[in-house]
């Protein structure tokens, strides 16, 4: 390896190809109005104020696990439990308890954190995505 400092040598030009721009409309389309957003509440369905305005601030019972939570997870064999979820999005896992009975809503729940869609999120850390997953699998084998 060489000590010597680096130096900077330019590769050459660039050359771009001449564009122009046209401004006319080819043939006029209709196109639907969108519906309008509410920018208050959030649609979310990681966020802790999901389908709530986003200016509510979460309670500290929001941020840890509710009791039917607990339950629910220690209905789960040991080996199964989704403990990194727990710990690390507790009101993720608040909501998926409080609906599990539900099959049908716990899939698409579940469907929904899975496959999140949402642009430029960095989605649930892998142990977590993992989980999830295995909770999926075993609701789809369930029904």
């Amino acid at each position: 390896m060489s000590n010597a400092p680096l130096e900077f040598r330019p590769s050459g030009t660039i050359d771009f190809e001449h564009v122009e721009i046209r401004t006319e409309v080819a043939s006029p389309v209709a196109t639907p109005a969108a519906a309008p957003v509410d920018d208050k509440i959030d649609t979310d369905p990681l966020s802790i104020n999901f389908e709530r305005e986003k200016t509510v601030k979460p309670t500290a019972a929001e941020r840890m696990l509710a009791g039917p939570t607990i339950d629910w997870l220690i209905a789960f064999p040991f080996e199964s439990r989704p403990k990194a979820l727990c710990e690390r999005f507790p009101h993720v896992a608040n909501r998926l308890a409080r609906g599990w009975a539900d099959k049908a809503v716990s899939a698409q729940s579940l469907r929904l954190l899975v496959d999140d869609k949402r642009w430029g999120s960095a989605g649930f850390p892998a142990q977590v995505l993992t989980e999830l997953q295995r909770l999926a699998a075993a609701l789809a084998t369930a029904t």
